[in-house]
Protein backbone atom coordinates (compact mmCIF):
# COMPACT_ATOMS: atom_id res chain seq x y z
CA UNK A 1 0.00 0.00 0.00
CA UNK A 2 1.77 3.23 -0.98
CA UNK A 3 -0.14 7.11 -0.17
CA UNK A 4 0.14 10.10 -1.76
CA UNK A 5 -0.50 12.75 0.07
CA UNK A 6 -2.11 15.93 -1.67
CA UNK A 7 -0.16 18.94 -0.97
CA UNK A 8 -1.09 21.74 -3.79
CA UNK A 9 -3.64 22.47 -6.10
CA UNK A 10 -6.92 20.05 -6.75
CA UNK A 11 -6.03 20.59 -10.30
CA UNK A 12 -2.13 19.10 -9.69
CA UNK A 13 -3.75 15.66 -8.34
CA UNK A 14 -6.52 15.72 -11.51
CA UNK A 15 -3.51 16.63 -13.93
CA UNK A 16 -1.84 13.74 -12.07
CA UNK A 17 -4.10 11.07 -12.38
CA UNK A 18 -4.47 11.76 -16.11
CA UNK A 19 -0.47 11.87 -17.18
CA UNK A 20 -1.16 7.66 -16.06
CA UNK A 21 -4.79 6.81 -17.03
CA UNK A 22 -6.05 6.63 -20.38
CA UNK A 23 -9.18 8.93 -21.63
CA UNK A 24 -11.82 6.23 -21.17
CA UNK A 25 -10.74 6.06 -17.40
CA UNK A 26 -12.01 9.27 -16.44
CA UNK A 27 -15.71 8.68 -17.76
CA UNK A 28 -18.25 6.62 -16.36
CA UNK A 29 -18.72 4.99 -19.74
CA UNK A 30 -15.84 2.45 -20.13
CA UNK A 31 -17.36 -0.90 -20.94
CA UNK A 32 -17.09 -1.49 -24.60
CA UNK A 33 -18.31 -4.98 -24.83
CA UNK A 34 -21.14 -7.56 -22.99
CA UNK A 35 -18.10 -9.22 -22.05
CA UNK A 36 -16.53 -6.48 -20.36
CA UNK A 37 -20.35 -5.06 -19.14
CA UNK A 38 -20.43 -8.66 -17.33
CA UNK A 39 -17.07 -8.45 -15.53
CA UNK A 40 -18.00 -4.91 -14.18
CA UNK A 41 -21.47 -6.30 -12.50
CA UNK A 42 -19.15 -9.35 -10.96
CA UNK A 43 -16.45 -6.93 -9.40
CA UNK A 44 -18.19 -5.98 -5.74
CA UNK A 45 -16.30 -3.26 -4.25
CA UNK A 46 -18.47 -2.75 -0.92
CA UNK A 47 -17.28 -0.57 2.23
CA UNK A 48 -18.32 -1.35 6.26
CA UNK A 49 -17.43 0.38 9.08
CA UNK A 50 -17.85 -0.79 12.76
CA UNK A 51 -16.23 2.25 14.39
CA UNK A 52 -17.52 5.28 15.74
CA UNK A 53 -16.47 8.43 14.26
CA UNK A 54 -13.85 9.12 12.66
CA UNK A 55 -15.23 6.18 10.64
CA UNK A 56 -12.48 3.52 10.19
CA UNK A 57 -13.38 2.61 6.51
CA UNK A 58 -12.96 -1.06 5.18
CA UNK A 59 -13.33 -1.75 1.87
CA UNK A 60 -14.64 -5.21 0.96
CA UNK A 61 -13.73 -6.98 -2.51
CA UNK A 62 -15.39 -9.66 -4.33
CA UNK A 63 -13.74 -10.50 -7.47
CA UNK A 64 -15.62 -14.10 -8.47
CA UNK A 65 -13.56 -14.00 -11.90
CA UNK A 66 -10.17 -13.24 -10.39
CA UNK A 67 -9.92 -9.89 -12.71
CA UNK A 68 -9.13 -7.39 -10.38
CA UNK A 69 -5.43 -6.36 -10.46
CA UNK A 70 -5.12 -3.30 -9.21
CA UNK A 71 -7.55 -0.63 -7.11
CA UNK A 72 -6.73 3.37 -6.65
CA UNK A 73 -8.76 5.22 -4.24
CA UNK A 74 -8.93 9.23 -5.16
CA UNK A 75 -10.08 10.54 -1.84
CA UNK A 76 -10.98 13.90 -2.52
CA UNK A 77 -8.85 16.40 -0.98
CA UNK A 78 -7.19 13.96 1.51
CA UNK A 79 -5.52 11.86 -0.41
CA UNK A 80 -4.56 9.35 -3.01
CA UNK A 81 -3.56 5.50 -2.49
CA UNK A 82 -2.48 2.62 -4.75
CA UNK A 83 -3.71 -0.86 -3.25
CA UNK A 84 -1.62 -3.74 -5.77
CA UNK A 85 -3.33 -7.19 -5.76
CA UNK A 86 -2.00 -10.06 -5.56
CA UNK A 87 -3.95 -13.04 -3.90
CA UNK A 88 -7.58 -14.48 -5.37
CA UNK A 89 -10.33 -12.37 -3.90
CA UNK A 90 -13.56 -14.73 -5.06
CA UNK A 91 -15.50 -13.83 -1.61
CA UNK A 92 -15.87 -10.87 0.30
CA UNK A 93 -12.47 -9.78 1.86
CA UNK A 94 -11.11 -6.56 3.22
CA UNK A 95 -8.56 -5.76 1.06
CA UNK A 96 -7.90 -1.68 2.56
CA UNK A 97 -8.57 -0.25 5.67
CA UNK A 98 -8.46 3.44 6.47
CA UNK A 99 -9.53 6.72 7.68
CA UNK A 100 -9.46 8.52 4.88
CA UNK A 101 -11.49 11.75 6.48
CA UNK A 102 -10.85 12.76 9.84
CA UNK A 103 -13.93 15.94 10.44
CA UNK A 104 -17.46 15.44 10.19
CA UNK A 105 -19.16 16.68 6.80
CA UNK A 106 -20.12 15.41 2.97
CA UNK A 107 -17.44 13.73 0.80
CA UNK A 108 -17.71 12.28 -2.33
CA UNK A 109 -14.52 9.81 -3.80
CA UNK A 110 -14.08 7.44 -6.36
CA UNK A 111 -11.95 3.66 -6.70
CA UNK A 112 -10.48 2.61 -10.30
CA UNK A 113 -10.17 -0.38 -10.60
CA UNK A 114 -7.76 -2.34 -12.96
CA UNK A 115 -8.19 -5.63 -14.80
CA UNK A 116 -5.95 -6.85 -17.66
CA UNK A 117 -8.23 -4.82 -20.31
CA UNK A 118 -9.82 -2.53 -18.59
CA UNK A 119 -10.45 -0.01 -16.16
CA UNK A 120 -13.59 0.68 -14.12
CA UNK A 121 -15.06 3.55 -12.13
CA UNK A 122 -16.73 3.33 -9.00
CA UNK A 123 -17.87 6.51 -6.94
CA UNK A 124 -18.83 6.77 -3.17
CA UNK A 125 -20.54 9.34 -1.53
CA UNK A 126 -20.04 9.70 2.68
CA UNK A 127 -21.02 11.87 5.11
CA UNK A 128 -20.71 11.66 8.97
CA UNK A 129 -21.52 13.51 12.50
CA UNK A 130 -19.78 13.67 15.29
CA UNK A 131 -20.11 10.42 17.31
CA UNK A 132 -17.36 8.70 19.61
CA UNK A 133 -17.83 5.28 21.33
CA UNK A 134 -17.11 5.31 24.67
CA UNK A 135 -18.24 8.42 25.30
CA UNK A 136 -21.68 9.52 23.30
CA UNK A 137 -23.45 5.76 23.88
CA UNK A 138 -24.31 4.57 27.15
CA UNK A 139 -22.24 2.38 29.01
CA UNK A 140 -24.75 -0.45 29.71
CA UNK A 141 -26.42 -2.78 27.70
CA UNK A 142 -30.30 -3.58 27.03
CA UNK A 143 -30.64 -6.64 28.34
CA UNK A 144 -31.77 -8.97 31.42
CA UNK A 145 -29.42 -7.57 33.77
CA UNK A 146 -30.78 -3.44 33.14
CA UNK A 147 -34.37 -4.51 33.05
CA UNK A 148 -33.94 -6.28 36.78
CA UNK A 149 -32.41 -2.87 37.67
CA UNK A 150 -35.57 -0.63 36.69
CA UNK A 151 -38.91 -0.28 37.42
CA UNK A 152 -42.28 -2.04 35.86
CA UNK A 153 -43.00 -0.78 32.44
CA UNK A 154 -46.79 -0.32 34.15
CA UNK A 155 -44.98 1.62 36.67
CA UNK A 156 -42.96 4.18 34.22
CA UNK A 157 -45.92 4.43 31.90
CA UNK A 158 -48.25 5.01 34.56
CA UNK A 159 -45.74 8.48 35.72
CA UNK A 160 -44.88 9.23 32.82
CA UNK A 161 -48.85 9.34 31.68
CA UNK A 162 -49.54 11.74 35.08
CA UNK A 163 -46.49 13.85 34.39
CA UNK A 164 -47.25 14.64 30.85
CA UNK A 165 -50.83 14.70 30.85
CA UNK A 166 -51.61 15.66 34.86
CA UNK A 167 -53.81 12.70 37.32
CA UNK A 168 -55.10 10.09 35.59
CA UNK A 169 -58.71 8.45 36.52
CA UNK A 170 -58.19 4.36 35.97
CA UNK A 171 -60.24 4.26 33.18
CA UNK A 172 -57.25 6.52 31.63
CA UNK A 173 -54.72 4.94 33.31
CA UNK A 174 -55.37 1.30 32.03
CA UNK A 175 -56.04 2.33 29.01
CA UNK A 176 -53.15 4.45 28.69
CA UNK A 177 -51.21 0.97 29.24
CA UNK A 178 -53.30 -1.53 26.83
CA UNK A 179 -52.28 1.17 24.41
CA UNK A 180 -48.46 0.88 25.28
CA UNK A 181 -48.33 -3.28 25.63
CA UNK A 182 -50.21 -3.08 22.28
CA UNK A 183 -47.38 -1.35 20.39
CA UNK A 184 -44.62 -3.98 21.83
CA UNK A 185 -43.75 -7.07 19.71
CA UNK A 186 -41.98 -9.39 21.32
CA UNK A 187 -40.16 -7.26 23.40
CA UNK A 188 -40.33 -4.49 25.28
CA UNK A 189 -36.78 -3.24 25.69
CA UNK A 190 -35.88 0.26 25.92
CA UNK A 191 -34.17 0.62 22.54
CA UNK A 192 -36.25 4.25 21.81
CA UNK A 193 -34.75 5.40 25.18
CA UNK A 194 -31.12 4.27 24.44
CA UNK A 195 -31.52 6.56 20.90
CA UNK A 196 -33.50 9.07 21.90
CA UNK A 197 -31.84 9.45 25.29
CA UNK A 198 -28.41 9.47 24.21
CA UNK A 199 -29.32 12.03 21.29
CA UNK A 200 -30.99 13.81 24.42
CA UNK A 201 -27.78 14.68 25.47
CA UNK A 202 -25.50 15.03 22.45
CA UNK A 203 -28.12 18.20 21.61
CA UNK A 204 -28.80 18.95 25.00
CA UNK A 205 -25.40 18.21 27.54
CA UNK A 206 -26.97 20.72 29.87
CA UNK A 207 -29.36 18.39 30.84
CA UNK A 208 -26.42 15.58 31.31
CA UNK A 209 -26.77 14.95 35.46
CA UNK A 210 -24.66 15.98 37.70
CA UNK A 211 -21.41 15.13 37.90
CA UNK A 212 -21.14 13.70 34.20
CA UNK A 213 -20.08 14.96 30.88
CA UNK A 214 -20.74 12.27 28.94
CA UNK A 215 -23.41 9.84 28.78
CA UNK A 216 -20.96 7.03 28.89
CA UNK A 217 -20.14 8.33 32.31
CA UNK A 218 -23.67 7.56 33.79
CA UNK A 219 -24.12 4.50 35.67
CA UNK A 220 -27.23 2.45 34.53
CA UNK A 221 -28.51 2.32 38.52
CA UNK A 222 -28.81 5.85 38.65
CA UNK A 223 -32.55 6.63 38.96
CA UNK A 224 -31.80 10.14 37.01
CA UNK A 225 -31.18 8.53 33.38
CA UNK A 226 -33.69 5.87 34.15
CA UNK A 227 -36.42 8.22 34.03
CA UNK A 228 -35.06 10.43 31.20
CA UNK A 229 -35.13 7.28 28.79
CA UNK A 230 -38.33 6.06 29.78
CA UNK A 231 -39.99 9.56 29.61
CA UNK A 232 -37.81 10.30 26.05
CA UNK A 233 -39.13 6.89 24.98
CA UNK A 234 -42.78 6.80 26.05
CA UNK A 235 -42.65 10.81 23.87
CA UNK A 236 -41.23 9.15 20.98
CA UNK A 237 -43.96 6.32 21.02
CA UNK A 238 -46.72 9.12 22.11
CA UNK A 239 -46.12 11.49 19.37
CA UNK A 240 -45.08 9.44 16.23
CA UNK A 241 -46.82 5.95 16.74
CA UNK A 242 -49.78 6.19 19.23
CA UNK A 243 -50.93 9.40 17.10
CA UNK A 244 -50.29 7.61 13.71
CA UNK A 245 -47.66 9.94 12.32
CA UNK A 246 -45.45 7.12 11.38
CA UNK A 247 -47.62 3.88 10.47
CA UNK A 248 -45.77 1.04 11.09
CA UNK A 249 -48.64 -1.80 10.82
CA UNK A 250 -47.63 -2.14 6.96
CA UNK A 251 -45.49 -2.42 4.28
CA UNK A 252 -42.69 0.79 3.05
CA UNK A 253 -43.48 1.47 -0.63
CA UNK A 254 -40.51 3.00 -2.34
CA UNK A 255 -41.69 6.36 -2.41
CA UNK A 256 -41.75 6.58 1.28
CA UNK A 257 -38.47 4.75 2.06
CA UNK A 258 -36.53 7.13 -0.36
CA UNK A 259 -38.35 9.71 1.61
CA UNK A 260 -37.28 8.78 5.02
CA UNK A 261 -33.51 7.98 3.42
CA UNK A 262 -33.49 11.76 2.64
CA UNK A 263 -34.36 12.73 5.71
CA UNK A 264 -31.85 10.73 7.17
CA UNK A 265 -29.30 11.96 4.83
CA UNK A 266 -29.74 15.68 5.38
CA UNK A 267 -29.81 15.53 9.29
CA UNK A 268 -26.26 13.53 9.07
CA UNK A 269 -25.18 15.95 6.45
CA UNK A 270 -26.17 18.70 8.57
CA UNK A 271 -23.53 16.96 11.35
CA UNK A 272 -26.45 16.31 13.43
CA UNK A 273 -27.85 12.08 14.82
CA UNK A 274 -31.06 10.63 13.93
CA UNK A 275 -33.00 8.36 15.73
CA UNK A 276 -33.73 5.56 13.34
CA UNK A 277 -36.47 3.15 13.46
CA UNK A 278 -37.23 -0.67 12.32
CA UNK A 279 -40.12 -2.44 11.79
CA UNK A 280 -40.00 -6.20 10.75
CA UNK A 281 -42.47 -8.89 11.39
CA UNK A 282 -40.81 -9.76 14.95
CA UNK A 283 -39.14 -6.77 15.77
CA UNK A 284 -39.71 -3.12 16.50
CA UNK A 285 -35.84 -1.73 17.57
CA UNK A 286 -34.35 1.70 17.59
CA UNK A 287 -30.71 2.86 17.30
CA UNK A 288 -28.75 5.66 16.37
CA UNK A 289 -27.49 6.95 12.93
CA UNK A 290 -24.57 8.69 12.38
CA UNK A 291 -22.95 8.58 8.92
CA UNK A 292 -24.42 6.81 5.21
CA UNK A 293 -22.58 6.12 2.14
CA UNK A 294 -23.66 5.49 -0.75
CA UNK A 295 -22.96 3.32 -3.41
CA UNK A 296 -23.66 5.51 -6.98
CA UNK A 297 -22.59 2.21 -9.11
CA UNK A 298 -24.85 -0.35 -7.32
CA UNK A 299 -27.53 2.33 -6.18
CA UNK A 300 -27.10 1.24 -2.32
CA UNK A 301 -26.87 3.18 0.70
CA UNK A 302 -25.94 2.29 3.99
CA UNK A 303 -26.48 3.39 7.10
CA UNK A 304 -23.88 3.66 9.85
CA UNK A 305 -26.08 2.85 13.28
CA UNK A 306 -24.90 2.68 17.04
CA UNK A 307 -26.92 -0.06 18.40
CA UNK A 308 -27.46 -0.70 21.94
CA UNK A 309 -23.84 -1.03 23.90
CA UNK A 310 -22.72 -4.41 24.55
CA UNK A 311 -20.97 -5.16 27.75
CA UNK A 312 -17.33 -5.73 28.62
CA UNK A 313 -16.66 -3.20 25.24
CA UNK A 314 -14.37 -0.29 25.65
CA UNK A 315 -12.46 -0.13 22.07
CA UNK A 316 -13.69 3.13 19.83
CA UNK A 317 -11.74 1.39 16.77
CA UNK A 318 -14.23 -1.68 16.31
CA UNK A 319 -17.86 -2.38 17.90
CA UNK A 320 -20.00 -4.95 17.19
CA UNK A 321 -22.74 -2.75 17.79
CA UNK A 322 -21.91 0.01 14.72
CA UNK A 323 -23.80 -1.61 12.60
CA UNK A 324 -24.72 -1.29 9.12
CA UNK A 325 -28.09 -1.05 7.56
CA UNK A 326 -27.71 -1.58 3.93
CA UNK A 327 -30.67 -0.43 1.68
CA UNK A 328 -30.46 -1.29 -2.12
CA UNK A 329 -32.96 -0.45 -5.08
CA UNK A 330 -33.43 -1.75 -7.76
CA UNK A 331 -36.56 -0.55 -10.11
CA UNK A 332 -39.71 -0.06 -7.80
CA UNK A 333 -38.06 -2.52 -5.06
CA UNK A 334 -36.33 -2.41 -2.38
CA UNK A 335 -34.38 -4.59 -0.26
CA UNK A 336 -33.39 -3.97 2.85
CA UNK A 337 -30.50 -6.02 5.05
CA UNK A 338 -28.87 -5.81 8.58
CA UNK A 339 -25.93 -8.47 9.52
CA UNK A 340 -26.13 -8.41 13.16
CA UNK A 341 -23.07 -8.84 14.26
CA UNK A 342 -23.69 -9.89 17.82
CA UNK A 343 -26.19 -12.69 16.80
CA UNK A 344 -24.57 -13.20 13.77
CA UNK A 345 -27.92 -13.04 11.88
CA UNK A 346 -29.39 -11.33 8.69
CA UNK A 347 -31.97 -9.78 9.64
CA UNK A 348 -34.32 -8.28 6.85
CA UNK A 349 -36.63 -5.07 8.15
CA UNK A 350 -39.91 -4.24 6.31
CA UNK A 351 -39.66 -0.83 7.31
CA UNK A 352 -37.23 1.88 8.14
CA UNK A 353 -37.88 5.79 9.07
CA UNK A 354 -35.79 8.58 10.41
CA UNK A 355 -37.05 10.26 13.99
CA UNK A 356 -35.27 13.66 14.41
CA UNK A 357 -34.83 14.14 17.81
CA UNK A 358 -36.48 17.27 19.76
CA UNK A 359 -35.07 19.02 23.19
CA UNK A 360 -38.46 18.86 24.44
CA UNK A 361 -41.90 17.09 23.46
CA UNK A 362 -45.11 18.67 23.32
CA UNK A 363 -48.35 16.79 24.11
CA UNK A 364 -51.56 18.00 23.91
CA UNK A 365 -54.20 16.63 27.40
CA UNK A 366 -57.29 17.32 24.61
CA UNK A 367 -55.39 14.34 22.01
CA UNK A 368 -54.77 12.44 24.84
CA UNK A 369 -58.25 12.38 25.68
CA UNK A 370 -59.64 12.03 22.68
CA UNK A 371 -56.93 8.70 22.14
CA UNK A 372 -58.60 7.32 24.93
CA UNK A 373 -61.88 7.77 24.05
CA UNK A 374 -61.01 5.89 20.87
CA UNK A 375 -59.82 3.27 22.55
CA UNK A 376 -62.71 3.05 24.88
CA UNK A 377 -65.51 2.68 22.27
CA UNK A 378 -62.97 -0.02 20.67
CA UNK A 379 -63.22 -2.27 24.02
CA UNK A 380 -67.12 -1.54 23.85
CA UNK A 381 -67.97 -2.04 20.36
CA UNK A 382 -65.74 -5.21 20.34
CA UNK A 383 -67.39 -6.16 23.78
CA UNK A 384 -63.75 -7.73 25.10
CA UNK A 385 -62.04 -7.86 28.64
CA UNK A 386 -58.68 -6.74 28.16
CA UNK A 387 -56.23 -8.49 30.52
CA UNK A 388 -52.26 -7.54 31.09
CA UNK A 389 -50.04 -9.77 33.10
CA UNK A 390 -46.72 -8.79 34.55
CA UNK A 391 -43.69 -11.48 35.62
CA UNK A 392 -44.78 -14.72 35.41
CA UNK A 393 -43.45 -18.13 33.36
CA UNK A 394 -46.66 -19.74 32.59
CA UNK A 395 -50.09 -17.53 31.79
CA UNK A 396 -52.73 -18.69 29.50
CA UNK A 397 -57.06 -18.71 29.22
CA UNK A 398 -58.18 -22.25 28.75
CA UNK A 399 -62.34 -23.04 28.24
CA UNK A 400 -64.06 -26.20 29.16
CA UNK A 401 -63.19 -27.75 25.85
CA UNK A 402 -60.26 -27.52 27.49
CA UNK A 403 -58.74 -25.20 24.69
CA UNK A 404 -56.16 -22.94 25.18
CA UNK A 405 -54.64 -19.49 23.98
CA UNK A 406 -51.21 -18.03 26.40
CA UNK A 407 -48.04 -19.14 27.26
CA UNK A 408 -47.22 -22.51 29.14
CA UNK A 409 -43.54 -22.47 29.00
CA UNK A 410 -41.98 -23.50 26.58
CA UNK A 411 -44.91 -23.48 24.42
CA UNK A 412 -47.42 -21.02 23.07
CA UNK A 413 -51.17 -22.18 22.19
CA UNK A 414 -53.69 -20.22 19.89
CA UNK A 415 -56.54 -22.60 20.11
CA UNK A 416 -59.31 -20.32 20.80
CA UNK A 417 -59.98 -18.42 17.53
CA UNK A 418 -61.20 -15.46 18.84
CA UNK A 419 -59.10 -14.65 21.37
CA UNK A 420 -55.93 -12.54 20.95
CA UNK A 421 -52.83 -12.80 22.51
CA UNK A 422 -49.87 -11.62 22.84
CA UNK A 423 -46.66 -12.26 24.95
CA UNK A 424 -44.09 -9.27 25.38
CA UNK A 425 -40.54 -10.97 27.43
CA UNK A 426 -42.36 -12.48 30.26
CA UNK A 427 -45.62 -9.67 29.92
CA UNK A 428 -48.62 -11.04 28.53
CA UNK A 429 -51.42 -8.76 26.36
CA UNK A 430 -55.18 -10.90 26.01
CA UNK A 431 -58.48 -9.92 24.43
CA UNK A 432 -61.24 -12.07 25.03
CA UNK A 433 -64.66 -12.05 24.21
CA UNK A 434 -66.65 -11.23 27.30
CA UNK A 435 -68.93 -13.97 26.11
CA UNK A 436 -66.21 -16.43 26.50
CA UNK A 437 -65.92 -18.70 29.75
CA UNK A 438 -62.07 -19.03 30.20
CA UNK A 439 -60.16 -19.50 33.37
CA UNK A 440 -56.57 -17.75 33.42
CA UNK A 441 -54.13 -19.83 34.51
CA UNK A 442 -50.91 -18.64 36.46
CA UNK A 443 -47.20 -20.38 37.04
CA UNK A 444 -44.14 -19.50 38.40
CA UNK A 445 -42.58 -15.98 39.22
CA UNK A 446 -40.24 -14.41 37.53
CA UNK A 447 -36.98 -14.63 39.24
CA UNK A 448 -34.71 -11.10 40.15
CA UNK A 449 -31.05 -12.14 39.70
CA UNK A 450 -29.61 -8.73 40.61
CA UNK A 451 -32.04 -7.86 43.64
CA UNK A 452 -32.14 -11.82 44.56
CA UNK A 453 -35.88 -11.58 44.96
CA UNK A 454 -38.88 -12.70 43.07
CA UNK A 455 -40.52 -10.08 40.78
CA UNK A 456 -43.82 -9.19 42.07
CA UNK A 457 -47.01 -10.36 39.71
CA UNK A 458 -49.28 -7.73 38.23
CA UNK A 459 -52.46 -8.23 36.88
CA UNK A 460 -54.90 -5.72 35.19
CA UNK A 461 -58.16 -5.60 33.50
CA UNK A 462 -60.49 -3.68 31.34
CA UNK A 463 -64.34 -5.16 31.19
CA UNK A 464 -67.08 -3.85 28.59
CA UNK A 465 -70.20 -2.38 29.56
CA UNK A 466 -72.48 0.69 29.59
CA UNK A 467 -69.19 2.19 30.95
CA UNK A 468 -65.74 0.59 31.34
CA UNK A 469 -65.04 -1.47 34.86
CA UNK A 470 -61.32 -1.65 35.59
CA UNK A 471 -58.95 -3.66 38.02
CA UNK A 472 -55.53 -3.03 38.99
CA UNK A 473 -53.77 -6.35 41.11
CA UNK A 474 -50.51 -5.58 42.55
CA UNK A 475 -47.83 -8.82 43.69
CA UNK A 476 -50.97 -11.43 43.36
CA UNK A 477 -50.11 -14.50 45.00
CA UNK A 478 -49.20 -17.11 42.45
CA UNK A 479 -46.71 -20.85 43.28
CA UNK A 480 -43.71 -21.84 41.38
CA UNK A 481 -44.86 -25.54 41.83
CA UNK A 482 -48.58 -25.81 40.84
CA UNK A 483 -50.95 -23.30 38.85
CA UNK A 484 -53.23 -20.77 40.03
CA UNK A 485 -56.93 -20.69 38.70
CA UNK A 486 -58.47 -17.04 38.24
CA UNK A 487 -61.77 -15.72 36.79
CA UNK A 488 -62.29 -12.44 35.23
CA UNK A 489 -65.64 -10.75 35.68
CA UNK A 490 -66.39 -7.12 35.23
CA UNK A 491 -62.80 -6.00 35.90
CA UNK A 492 -62.75 -8.20 39.17
CA UNK A 493 -60.28 -10.97 39.37
CA UNK A 494 -61.76 -13.92 41.52
CA UNK A 495 -59.44 -16.75 42.48
CA UNK A 496 -60.45 -20.25 41.61
CA UNK A 497 -59.19 -23.56 43.62
CA UNK A 498 -59.62 -25.82 40.97
CA UNK A 499 -59.74 -25.69 37.32
CA UNK A 500 -63.65 -26.83 36.21
CA UNK A 501 -64.47 -28.19 32.62
CA UNK A 502 -60.66 -28.97 32.11
CA UNK A 503 -61.15 -32.58 30.64
CA UNK A 504 -59.23 -33.26 28.05
CA UNK A 505 -56.20 -31.14 26.20
CA UNK A 506 -57.77 -30.46 22.84
CA UNK A 507 -55.67 -31.82 19.87
CA UNK A 508 -56.37 -28.63 18.08
CA UNK A 509 -54.22 -26.83 20.98
CA UNK A 510 -51.38 -28.41 19.68
CA UNK A 511 -51.94 -28.59 15.76
CA UNK A 512 -51.73 -24.24 16.75
CA UNK A 513 -48.44 -24.28 18.75
CA UNK A 514 -46.18 -21.93 17.67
Amino acid sequence: MRWIYVLSLRAAVIILICLFIPIGYLTAEIISSNDSDKINKSIELGIECHSGTPPVLEFVLKDPKDVVRKIDFDFDDDGLAELELTKRYPKNVVVFRGVPFRKPGLYHFTAFIHTENNIYLRKYELAFTKFTWGKNNFNFANDGEFEDKISFVSRTILDWGKDRFGDLNNRERLILLYIMYSLYKGSIGRCYGFSGGELLYIKNPDLLPWPYNYAFEIPEIDPRIIRDMDFVQNDIVFTNFVNKRIVIDKRQNNVDLKRQLRLIESTIKGNVPIILGYVSRKMHHSMVVYGYWRNLYRNKTTLLTANNWERNQNNNIYSEDAENIVVTMKGNTHRIIWHDLTYNRYRYPDILFGIEPRAKYILKKDEFRSLIDRYEKYIIEKNVNILMIEKTETAYVVDREGRKVGFDKPDTYYGIYDVKFKKIDYNYLFEIPAKRDVTLVLKKRRFNSIKSMYKKVNIFIISPGCSLSTGEYYDVKIFDNKESYFKIAKGRLVRRESLEGRNTIDKQNKTLRK
